[in-house]
């Protein structure tokens, strides 16, 4: 919530079912078994998903930001 992120259907790109969520949650554990390989494997993955990503059929993206709108100052109203 923080960084604007929010899990998404990898494949729709619709947000993920309740089905995928319970999964990636508990796919968290899985993942930390083996040295907590499954985790850092984002750091290495194309698409930056961890093991419990893959398999719920998740990925994490992040809202666009709006673009910033250009600032005009009045010179008439100067001091």
């Amino acid at each position: 919530m923080i960084v604007g992120a929010r899990i998404v259907d990898s494949k729709t790109g619709e947000p993920a079912s309740i089905g995928q969520y319970i999964g990636r949650y508990l796919l968290y554990f899985v993942a930390f078994i083996p040295f907590g390989l499954g985790i850092v494997w984002v750091a290495f993955d194309r698409q930056k998903q961890g093991w419990h990503d893959k398999i719920a059929g998740t990925v994490v993206v992040r809202k666009k930001k709006p673009k910033a709108e250009a600032i005009s100052f009045n010179s008439q109203n100067s001091i």
